[in-house]
């Protein structure tokens, strides 16, 4: 292994220790001396990566904001072209079936993420939303493409729409995390997500 990737690893590691720290014990209650011990590295070690616990939790919420990205868009999207509403349905479906075997994989990732880290600063709510953004430019270019092939309405404006969609998406997380609260199970999110979509967006 060449020292450039033995100090990719290293920062990963050091990054995945804080995850797991901030996890378990809440930002607030996690020091770099944790994270250093959890991660079997020296502080010296720790600060060529990062300036502070602080710059860390930057590291964290990015890597973990394109993890969710990749598990919950890129595997059911890569390579999917819908061609009609009803591809473009099940596709939301198929997302919010991701979106509830992620709450199930990996219970605190979503929750640390969408809930305990944008109450830490403002700094950390700004930076979800930038990573949000790319959720929404996502959303917004897939609504272009269906208005394009006619089965969107085409007097929707692309981008309010994308957030739109990208909102109802986090909603059906957020259900997921709750587990069932008011009689909401995953088949009847699911089935309220597309039925929501297919009325909004339909000619």
């Amino acid at each position: 292994m060449s020292a450039a990737d033995r100090s990719v690893k290293r920062r990963a590691e050091l990054v995945f220790s804080a995850y797991e720290l901030f996890v378990d014990k809440g930002y607030r209650s996690v020091v770099v001396a944790d994270i250093v011990a959890r991660a079997g590295v020296s502080h010296g070690t720790f600060y060529n990566y990062f300036d502070n616990k602080r710059d860390i939790l930057d590291a964290v919420i990015d890597h973990y904001f394109a993890l969710i990205r990749d598990r919950v868009f890129g595997r059911v999207m890569a390579g999917q072209r819908p061609q009609s509403l009803d591809e473009f349905c099940a596709l939301v479906g198929r997302i919010v079936d991701q979106c509830y075997e992620l709450v199930e994989d990996e219970p605190g990732l979503v929750t640390f993420l969408l809930i305990e880290a944008t109450s830490i600063d403002d700094r950390v709510t700004e930076r979800s939303i930038e990573n949000l953004r790319v959720y929404s430019d996502e959303a917004t270019n897939r609504i272009k493409k269906g208005i394009a092939l006619g089965y969107i309405d085409p007097t929707l404006d692309p981008r309010l729409t994308g957030e739109v969609l990208l909102s109802v998406l986090l909603s059906a997380t957020l259900s997921a995390i709750r587990k069932d609260a008011n009689g909401l199970d995953q088949d009847r999110v699911r089935t309220a997500v597309v039925g929501f979509v297919r009325a909004s967006l339909q000619p």
